[in-house]
């Protein structure tokens, strides 16, 4: 990974006055291979002596990528699908971004600080600006033991700065895009407040077929228009205790475009979104470390129709709902001896969901979805341990353990049409969840490690007590499997090399068994998923002014389908990504600094059929210019989409009755920022 830019320089400045190619070559394995990282172990580590597969986003990668948040960070992640209906990761209602690790769909766990953002399985990435991180841990592989449930295919940390500088930014580019940022950062206090408009996108889904009262059209979704704003800021309170505020609106508009509708679109659907997160760090340096949050999510939709002669024939709240979430978390590291660690720790969180769904009307044997209300709620607590055991000099042993207890799964539905509200109340939710791992020094730049555990997913409260397009499964189980990993790590000179080889077997995995959002009769079930896959990446320091980084991924996910009787146990079908190659190239010199990136994504299957391969590549491209006259100015350009390609941007592909999103086609921004 690079280094941070300042130390870089005054590394290469040492190194040059004191003519000494060794210590230049230590200053750089230091900074650059070899990083330090907290979240895989939960304790502060060096990358090659963690037995994990760890990715660091350093501040000047963020930055010399032009990455406009934390979703387009990962969007070019190594072994990371990101899937999204939105431009930018732009967030529809609950139709949220997602980041999937190693074709697992719904087990990316998301943090800002330690503090997880995951609320009912939806984060929102777009709400994190770049200006504000510094820097991204991604841990791949299954850490469910150390960090509970959502965590199954892997981990995001997102780090904010502690010291911000005073600048201004603005943009602009075309699809009515402008952005506006202010960043404060003065003793204590560090803040940055935003705001980002999106204008019209003409055809940014596929065309489906709509077949009614034996009449014929077809469909498709124009973005009208969007609107981002929000602030996030902390400050230290002392050097021990940290506190972060983040506050975002979204709102996004979209038309349901019909060729018969010739007066109005068909539909015009407003997603209004309103994130809210308070939390509280405490490290006291000495191996205590704990946080408390409060985050609350709202997201609201409603839907007008229209006749074909331009009257208005509905306008509802289509769904509403609102989630709050409280996390607390404690930890003390213990040092047994000089080389031996002990972590324990323990974690609460309740959670609490409110909602609210219009009705739906009867489509064929389909039942109508009444219109109702619900009040869902969930406490959750955990007990965890680490043994870090330093058998030998170069050979260490980590055994973690976990116990999950869930307490008061409730759901109360109140159907509005007759008055009469169901309580149900889930049971059998608790689960123990060891893992141990093995890490070996090869030599002081290589290291080789292997770990076996077991995995742990909890299913959303609204797939289990049903929300907006979903019904009630109130009998859905937790997913529940093993993961095993191996792995090979080398330092050299310029050059850090990585190299994976996972598996992973997860047992009753939440999937959609039938009906459609369309509908608004989706229903969750259990059924099995399992993967077997190989990592590779390098990145190479080429000289002063040049780095790259490369990595190729190859896997085979797969899930066994359901019956036509929709029970599981069916045959084992393809989905998710198989193949993917990304790269980016960094050059700066003096004044002027460019970053190129790619990340390709084949071998896509959606998982819902047995027809494999049926969802073309995707080939993601970013290029970004900036160049600084002055020490306090930078002009910058950066272009997405450099093919102008239409490819699809969620990880279910489209057919006659389901939309494909695509990415918006070749976009540019244009902007100047300048710091005081």
């Amino acid at each position: 990974m690079k280094m941070k830019k300042g130390l870089l320089m005054t590394a290469l400045i040492t190194g040059t006055l004191m003519s000494s190619a060794a210590a230049f070559a230590e200053e750089l394995q230091e900074y650059t291979l070899d990083p330090m990282v907290i979240t895989a172990q939960r304790m502060e580590s060096k990358d090659l002596k963690t037995p994990a597969a760890v990715e660091v986003v350093t501040k000047e990668k963020i930055e010399n990528s032009g990455a406009g948040s934390a979703y387009d960070v990962l969007q070019n992640a190594l072994g990371i699908m990101s899937s999204a209906q939105g431009p930018n990761g732009a967030a529809m209602g609950s139709m949220t971004s997602k980041i999937i690790i190693r074709g697992v769909d719904k087990g990316t766990l998301v943090m800002v600080d330690g503090v997880p953002m995951n609320q009912d399985g939806k984060y929102n990435l777009e709400d994190i600006p770049s200006d504000m991180i510094e820097k991204i841990e991604i841990v791949r592989g299954g850490g469910s033991v150390l960090y509970g449930s959502e965590a199954t295919g892997g981990v995001v940390n997102i780090i904010t700065k502690n010291t911000l500088r005073n600048s201004v930014k603005v943009s602009a580019g075309n699809y009515g895009r402008e952005r506006y940022a202010v960043s404060v950062g003065a003793d204590r206090f560090n803040a940055t407040a935003s705001l980002e408009n999106r204008g019209k996108i003409s055809n940014m889904t596929t065309t489906i077929k709509n077949t009614a009262m034996g009449k014929t059209s077809y469909r498709h979704y124009d973005y009208v228009n969007g609107e981002s704003k929000g602030i996030l800021w902390n400050y230290n309170i002392n050097d021990n205790i940290k506190f972060t505020h983040n506050y975002v609106e979204n709102n996004n508009v979209m038309d349901v475009i019909d060729n018969k509708y010739l007066k109005s679109p068909y539909q015009r659907k407003e997603y209004d979104d309103h994130n809210n997160t308070f939390a509280l760090a405490i490290d006291d340096k000495h191996g205590f470390t704990s946080n408390i949050s409060y985050g609350t999510q709202e997201r609201n939709y409603d839907q007008t129709t229209w006749k074909s002669n331009g009257a208005i024939s509905s306008a509802i709240k289509y769904s509403w709902r609102k989630g709050h979430n409280t996390n607390i978390n404690v930890q003390k590291v213990f040092d047994v001896n000089a080389k031996d660690k002990f972590l324990v720790g323990a974690s609460f969180k309740r959670e609490d969901l409110d909602v609210y769904n219009s009705a739906s009307k009867k489509m064929g044997n389909t039942p109508a979805k009444p219109e109702r209300t619900g009040t869902y709620n969930r406490d959750i607590y955990s007990l965890y341990a680490s043994y870090d055991w330093q058998m030998t000099d170069n050979d260490k042993l980590i055994v973690n353990l976990r116990e999950t207890f869930v307490r008061n799964a409730k759901g109360d539905n109140t159907d509005l049409s007759t008055g009469i509200t169901t309580k149900t109340v889930q049971m059998n939710q608790s689960k123990f969840t060891p893992e141990i791992q093995y890490i070996r020094d090869l030599t002081d730049n290589s290291s080789f490690y292997a770990k076996a555990g077991k995995s742990y997913r909890l299913p959303e409260l609204t797939k289990i007590f049903g929300g907006s397009v979903i019904l009630p499964s109130v009998d859905l189980k937790p997913e529940h499997g093993v993961h095993y990993e191996m792995g090979y790590k080398l330092n050299e000179a310029n050059r850090s090399w990585r190299l994976a080889i996972f598996n992973y077997d997860i047992k009753d995995a939440i999937e959609s068994i039938s009906g459609s959002a369309q509908a608004g009769n989706l229903i969750y079930s259990n059924t099995d998923v399992k993967n077997t896959g190989v990592e590779l990446s390098l990145n190479v320091k080429h000289n002063d002014n040049l780095d790259s980084f490369w990595g190729v991924t190859y896997s085979n996910p797969k899930q066994k389908s359901f019956k036509t009787d929709n029970s599981a146990g069916g045959e084992w079908i393809k989905y998710n990504n198989q193949f993917q190659f990304n790269m980016g190239v960094n050059y700066h010199a003096d004044k002027f600094a460019s970053a190129l990136s790619a990340n390709y994504i084949g071998m896509r299957t959606d998982g819902t059929s047995a027809v494999h391969d049926r969802m073309k590549p995707a080939l993601y491209t970013d290029l970004h210019f900036s160049y600084a006259p002055e020490k306090n100015q930078k002009a910058f350009l950066h272009i997405n989409n450099l093919l102008d390609r239409k490819d699809y941007t969620t990880s279910k592909g489209p057919d006659e009755t389901t939309y494909g999103y695509y990415t918006t086609g070749i976009n540019f921004m244009v902007g100047y920022e300048y710091s005081f």
